[in-house]
Parts: C-alpha cells; sequence; structure tokens
C-alpha cells in the first residue's frame, strides 16, 4: 500500500470518526440527563432518551453517555474526539499535498493519546458502566485502524532510510554528529601533539 493510499484512508476515516464523535455529542448535550448538564439545555429523562445504536442494555450508547463517568472534567468523551480527528484529517491532507514531510510522528502522538483514551474509556466501560457504546468502540476502531497506518509508514520510512545508511530519527542523527565532531577534534588533537 502506498503512502498516499494510506493519507487517503485516513483522511476518509477521520471524517467518519468526526460524524460519529459529532452525532454522540449532540445526542450528549440535548439528550443527557439534567443533573449533568452543564449547558442547561431543556433535557428529557433517561428512560424518554434513545439513540439509533442503543440495541440492547449491555450495547447502549445512551447508557454510557449517561453515565458521568462517560466524561472528564464534565466533557464527555466524544466532545474531545470533536477537537481530535480535525487534527488528524487536517496532518493527512497536509501530508499528501506536501505541506508536512514527516507527519507520521504528529500522527504517533495523536494516535497514542488516543489509545490511551481510549484505553481508558473502555476500561470505564467495561468494569464501572456496565455497558459498551458500539459508536464509541467504533471511534476506538478507527484510531486503532490510524495507529497501525501511520505505524506501518514510520516503520517503512524507517527501514528506507536505514538502507541509504540514515539513521530512523532526528535525535539519532544529531548524537552521531556529535560524535563524529567528537572523533575529528580527538584526531586534531593527536595529530597537533
Amino acid at each position: 500500500m502506498t503512502k498516499k493510499t494510506k493519507l487517503i484512508i485516513i483522511s476518509i476515516i477521520s471524517v467518519i470518526a468526526f460524524i460519529n464523535a459529532f452525532y454522540l455529542s449532540y445526542d450528549w448535550i440535548f439528550n443527557v440527563h439534567e443533573s449533568q448538564s452543564m449547558y442547561f439545555l431543556p433535557t428529557w429523562n433517561i428512560e424518554q432518551w434513545w439513540s439509533f445504536c442503543d440495541i440492547n442494555e449491555t450495547l447502549s450508547c445512551s447508557a454510557v453517555l449517561s453515565n458521568p463517568l462517560s466524561q472528564i472534567y464534565g466533557i464527555p468523551f466524544p466532545v474531545i474526539a470533536l477537537f481530535v480527528y480535525p487534527i488528524i484529517f487536517l496532518v493527512a491532507i497536509l501530508w499528501i499535498l506536501g505541506k508536512i514531510r514527516k507527519p507520521t510522528k504528529i500522527l504517533m502522538f495523536m494516535w497514542f493519546g488516543g489509545m490511551m483514551f481510549n484505553g481508558y474509556f473502555i476500561f470505564q466501560e467495561t468494569f464501572n458502566i456496565g455497558a459498551f457504546c458500539p459508536l464509541c468502540l467504533m471511534c476506538s476502531a478507527i484510531i486503532t485502524t490510524i495507529a497501525l497506518l501511520s505505524l506501518s509508514e514510520e516503520i517503512k520510512e524507517c527501514k528506507a532510510n536505514k538502507l541509504s545508511n540514515s539513521k530512523c530519527s532526528d535525535s539519532t542523527e544529531n548524537n552521531d554528529e556529535k560524535k563524529e565532531e567528537i572523533n575529528n577534534n580527538e584526531t586534531k588533537n593527536i595529530e597537533n601533539v
């Protein structure tokens, strides 16, 4: 799979994830239980709240989003995702357009944070909430796909760089340059003696 294909896939699934996060955020803002509402909007009782992803008691977006454990400092999980996916999309598009040369480190940072956040959220769903949000699990699958695609590209670039006798990370390149400079200085000092 070419780099451009990977970036197009990342761009497309970022848009899908954004739409998903937008729906879940909208659902939370307009349907969350009144005691949890930080927007002072008219709300309904949780029994009246229904989402198309409410399959049963265990697979229910409503059951998860209405639980205070689905929030971090009062901000629900999908609202945070609303900010993450546009950044991933922008990085991928700028990479396709050639405006960013090595965005894999940015994408890897984003997916690492996303994986940690999703891991925490899935832990909450599993052990504390007792229900799973299918659309939230879709976000987890999307961030995992982005992780695998960007990681595979980083590995591919790293292998290509090793074949051309350069190192994978900038820090090791700087270390090698410093070692070479020290060796040159030592050689000059020996010649002067």
